[in-house]
């Protein structure tokens, strides 16, 4: 991860709303520049100087979400998808509307290679198997079946 941002002053960060509390990661790279505040939790002077909320989940963005925050302009999603954000009502009210696009597409990738890897070879079950001492016990864990013929 690359080195956090300067901080800046009390006063010059810029306030950011979040639908739901950030990923620990995320918020030490970018505490110190943003004023971050949980959209539920803003009081009236936030709710009027917001211009930014920032989604780091699937949480529901709704018109009535959007309708609090007057001077918003920007909602940014982390999320590959929008599905979880009312396009309509930001539409109504001029909003952009951004998100991670292809930016996890490898990580998910990944992944999904690794749990299809997972249960064809049912990694799990073997792992509880070890674990149980069921090893010692039952001798070696059936096969299963193999991906390839490597």
């Amino acid at each position: 991860m690359p080195p956090p941002l300067p901080a800046a002053d009390a006063g010059d960060r810029p306030v950011v709303l979040l639908s739901q509390p950030l990923f620990p990661e995320f918020m030490a790279a970018l505490e110190g520049r943003y004023q971050f505040v949980l959209a539920e939790d803003a009081d009236a002077a936030t709710a009027a100087e917001a211009r930014v909320l920032l989604v780091p989940g699937l949480k529901k963005v709704t018109a009535e979400v959007i309708d609090r925050f007057p001077k918003l302009e920007l909602v940014s999603a982390t999320p590959v998808g929008v599905d979880h954000v009312d396009l309509a009502a930001c539409r109504r009210r001029g909003l952009a509307v951004t998100n991670a696009g292809p930016a996890f597409a490898a990580d998910s990738a990944d992944y999904a290679v690794g749990l299809v890897v997972a249960v064809l070879r049912r990694v799990v079950a073997a792992d509880a198997y070890v674990r149980r001492g069921r090893w010692a016990t039952d001798g070696g864990y059936p096969l299963t079946t193999k991906i390839s013929d490597v």
